[in-house]
């Protein structure tokens, strides 16, 4: 890393839309406006990141961190002369991401949508598990009101691979049973994602500690009749649904 000067031409390049990452947070006027304020009374007290990403990809350079700060800067016709900025060479796209979260950490937590997003944005060169992010993105689109996390911890072999870009699925027939039957239990009895944990749970612990097969057709209307038939407002924590599908599915 070294530090180096960028002038408002050069800063006003890299806010264009062609040149900022695919999955980095969209720059927010609020927040601009904000940092033109604040930048008016201090002065920039805090230098922006930029990559270097010469390597793998034609923009060159592009902002780490610092969107606001960058635009503020460049767009401001008080602010004049050029400022600090922090360069950092990359090898892959993997190290982008991966300082991208860490930044972002100590501001604003990544969640399991930002990786996904990112992988799947970013990361068509990564050909070994690059479907893997774009079959698990459209999932995650399709099946609206469900959770991305839920569906990281449905789906992926590990949860700290799939953050890395190395997204394995662990059995995506069973994954795909199972969410369509939480899916069901959403749209009819509203039940949010903590209750279905514990049928994520329940089918996990059955499907792949126990080695016992699951009889989804089973499992799904007795879960559907006993909904109806009781006060849905019940079992909703997530270790009573859990139980509360071990009772229903194993009854005589």
């Amino acid at each position: 890393m070294k530090v180096i000067k960028l002038n408002k031409n050069q800063l006003s390049e890299l806010i264009k839309e062609d040149n900022l990452l695919e999955f980095n947070r969209e720059i927010q006027p609020r927040h601009v406006l904000k940092m033109t304020n604040s930048i008016q009374k201090c002065g920039v007290l805090r230098l922006p990141v930029i990559g270097d990403i010469s390597s793998f990809d034609k923009r060159k350079m592009t902002i780490i961190d610092g969107q606001h700060l960058i635009s503020a800067v460049a767009k401001d016709p008080k602010t004049t002369g050029p400022i600090d900025c922090i360069l950092k060479k990359y090898k892959n796209k993997r190290e982008v991401i991966s300082d991208i979260a860490i930044l972002n950490n100590t501001q604003k937590t990544w969640n399991d949508e930002d990786y996904l997003y990112a992988w799947y944005k970013f990361g068509k060169d990564n050909l070994e598990y690059y479907l893997n992010y774009s079959e698990l993105y459209n999932t995650y689109q399709n099946f609206e009101g469900i959770p991305c996390s839920f569906m990281v911890d449905l789906f992926a072999l590990s949860k700290d691979d799939f953050k890395e870009g190395e997204l394995e699925f662990r059995d995506k027939d069973f994954s795909m049973k199972i969410l369509q039957i939480c899916f069901k239990l959403k749209e009819e009895f509203n039940k949010p994602a903590h209750t279905l944990h514990g049928l994520r749970m329940w089918s996990q612990n059955r499907h792949f500690v126990e080695k016992r097969k699951i009889d989804y057709t089973k499992l799904e209307s007795r879960l559907m009749d006993t909904l109806r038939n009781t006060n849905v407002n019940k079992f909703n924590g997530r270790d009573d649904f859990r139980e509360f599908v071990e009772r229903v599915y194993t009854k005589l």
